[in-house]
């Protein structure tokens, strides 16, 4: 029994005993070439500092890549705000526009309708008008020729005639035609001319042997004239000097004209 425990024991007291010689060994070289241990630590430092310094270099790259992205993620967003602003406006200033384009086209509208109305208008020319605006009465005698101005006006289509001054001024060229109707009474006499910018065209007197004058005393002269007239052209009626003309609320005296037609 004991010579059993003994060969079981005694390999561990070899391998003890070489262990422990192998480290006396490791003691002795140690001791005696410590600069061997010095590099071979420096050594493994070193070969650690490189790595850290390869994973600095890669941590360095990583990080540069990650601000190239944010860099490029920035300028993505801020072009992509300005994108959005600029559509905006661009939106705004395309409802503008549209908004402008409608405003022009109505003006078009308007501006066209109103040619045509002022066209229209324009060639649309026609008066009438009596001597006096109420009552009766007699004019003259005059001492020189005097234009005379029928007041009482009942048509003055296009506005050419003026009742404060008896003048009627073409607002185009064209043919128009005239006429005029003149009393007297009381065995006066009176002579009327059409003139067209002071220059006598026809005339019109009334007849001293006509039955009306000789015995009621009462007289009537007429004629009437189709003229080429030029914008600006004046029409109007002028009672001779030294002569009368007589009205009442008949309204037997007067003036009227009208466009033939544009020319």
């Amino acid at each position: 029994m004991r010579m059993k425990v003994a060969l079981v024991f005694l390999p561990f007291l070899l391998f003890s005993s070489v262990s422990m010689n192998q480290m006396d060994s490791d003691r002795k070289i140690s001791a005696v070439h410590p600069e061997k241990n010095v590099h071979t630590a420096l050594a493994k430092m070193a070969a650690a500092l490189a790595a850290l310094k390869s994973k600095v270099s890669v941590l360095e790259q990583e990080t540069e890549e990650q601000g190239t992205k944010l860099k490029r993620m920035r300028t993505w967003r801020k072009e992509k705000d300005e994108i959005s602003t600029l559509t905006k406006k661009t939106e705004g200033q395309e409802w503008k526009r549209v908004q402008v384009d409608t405003q022009e086209k109505n003006l078009i509208s308007l501006a066209e309708n109103l040619k045509q109305h002022l066209q229209v208008s324009g060639n649309k020319v026609a008066f009438s008008a009596s001597l006096l605006a109420q009552g009766s009465g007699i004019t003259g005698p005059v001492l020189r020729d005097t234009t005379l101005v029928f007041k009482r006006v009942v048509t003055n289509i296009g506005d050419a005639y003026n009742p404060q001054t008896g003048v009627f001024t073409a607002p185009l060229r064209g043919a128009y035609h005239f006429q005029w109707y003149i009393g007297v009474n009381n065995g006066g006499n009176t002579i009327t001319s059409l003139v067209k910018n002071d220059q006598q065209v026809f005339t019109a007197r009334n007849n001293l042997d006509s039955y009306e004058y000789l015995i009621l005393g009462f007289g009537s002269a007429s004629n009437g004239v189709s003229l080429l007239l030029e914008a600006g052209d004046v029409v109007f009626v002028r009672l001779w000097s030294g002569h009368v003309i007589y009205d009442d609320e008949n309204h037997i005296c007067t003036f009227s004209g009208h466009l033939l037609f544009p020319m």
